[in-house]
């Protein structure tokens, strides 16, 4: 009877681990997926951030282009 009780102790302590491993492992998995996700987010960002740097760089040309061009209407 004491070896029957001690076999169906261990069995729902196995089992109790074992459901705590699944959790633990679907835990990891969500976290995994929301830094993955948020490696996208970056990335998408960064190529945004990119995109308007060479916007700025092309204003710039352009106002600078502008800015010489009336110098030189003024000094005639």
């Amino acid at each position: 009877m004491k070896a029957d009780a001690a076999a169906r102790r261990e069995d729902i302590k196995a089992k109790i681990d074992e459901r705590a491993n699944q959790l633990d492992a679907k835990g990891a998995a969500a976290d995994a997926d929301w830094a993955e996700q948020d490696a996208v987010d970056a990335i998408d960002y960064a190529a945004l951030v990119v995109q308007d740097a060479q916007l700025a760089v092309l204003d710039a040309l352009d106002a600078r282009a502008y800015a010489d061009e009336r110098a030189r209407v003024a000094a005639s």
